[in-house]
């Protein structure tokens, strides 16, 4: 008799670094509070202030303190009773040229303040004055032009935007470009294509099934180009509305038309990528076109509330039937006719 040879159903993966440090039981992070620490404050912030705690607190900033004391309720002697006016003469000026093009790193401008002992928003506040550093200015408001400009560069790729912006000369960073679109309400998925899980929901299928017919060839699918890690699963996909219509029509014994999303499942049937790509060409200030694909937009939704009243009416017919009890075998053989006596 031969052995039998255990078989493994687990897939060979290689190990990828993790991304975040491996999570220990029982040790937490520095920036959270010990209870050691919270005791320092309460037997010497009431009398000493925060210059008696943080010399026996190293690595705490004196924000931190502050609001540690205020987590506890404890109150300063030492608070000033009325508003200090920092006056320092050329020597304190000539310190902060000396020190302040060494500054690296997170944290160092509080370093430099506890060092000269000055408040740290004195610190930033003469080092602009100084002309060390760029003085915090609020982004000015967005034109008309550039709200314009929105509906036109991948607002999927922020970066791009942000380099497209310049080339139109608009200073904007691609943060901002995000912020603004999500206050104009502009949707930032790529229309040109669609993910393996947004396939998935219009096509009422588990997004690991989709990803598994990409792979395998069967849906004609490409990468997005995104900066994701391995860690993070991989670069998107990207399946064309195109690509994905032909895989429905090809293989639709695979979808169960009962559990797909009605009004998008027909809109991919129908096919509206060239109503998109209208919309995308058309200019702002041509009103014609604007018109034009204004009526386009129209038609197409008319076709699908058709559409989806005659599947209504259809279910409603169908109901019925499926309601109706089985005939038993007796009224099958017999036609429904009784014998008479």
């Amino acid at each position: 008799m031969t052995s039998l040879t255990p078989v493994s159903f687990k897939k060979g993966r290689a190990s990828e670094p993790r991304l975040s440090p491996r999570y220990v039981p029982g040790v937490r992070h520095e920036r959270f509070w010990t209870d050691a620490e919270r005791q320092v404050v309460r037997d010497h912030y009431a009398a000493g202030g925060v210059s008696a705690c943080l010399v026996r607190l190293p690595g705490r900033t004196p924000a931190g303190v502050h609001q540690a004391a205020r987590k506890l309720g404890i109150g300063s002697e030492k608070m000033p009773a009325e508003r200090q006016v920092h006056v320092y003469g050329p020597e304190m000026d000539e310190r902060i040229r000396a020190e302040w093009p060494l500054l690296k790193g997170r944290g160092a401008v509080n370093d430099l303040a506890l060092r000269l002992d000055v408040p740290r928003w004195w610190l930033s506040k003469r080092a602009t004055k100084l002309g060390l550093s760029a003085p915090h200015r609020k982004e000015p408001p967005w034109t008309e032009a550039e709200n314009a400009l929105m509906r036109r560069v991948p607002l999927h790729s922020p970066e791009q935007a942000a380099r497209i912006f310049r080339e139109h000369g608009f200073n904007r960073t691609a943060t901002a470009i995000v912020v603004r679109a999500k206050r104009l309400e502009l949707s930032r998925r790529t229309h040109e294509s669609l993910s393996a899980t947004a396939a998935a929901r219009i096509l009422g299928i588990d997004s690991k099934t989709m990803t598994s017919w990409c792979i395998a060839g069967d849906v004609k699918a490409g990468r997005r180009g995104s900066k994701r890690l391995v860690q993070q699963g991989g670069d998107a996909w990207a399946i064309e509305p195109a690509d994905l219509r032909r895989y429905v029509l090809d293989h639709i014994e695979r979808i169960d038309i009962r559990k797909v999303e009605k009004v998008a499942f027909v809109a991919l049937l129908a096919g509206s990528d060239a109503i998109d790509t209208a919309v995308r060409a058309a200019p702002l200030d041509d009103a014609e076109g604007l018109r034009e694909v204004n009526q386009a937009l129209c038609r197409k939704v008319a076709a699908l509330q058709a559409e989806n009243a005659r599947l209504a009416s259809l279910a409603d017919r169908t109901a019925p039937s499926l309601a109706r009890p089985r005939p038993s075998w007796r009224e099958r053989v017999t036609g429904g006719r009784r014998r008479s006596a």
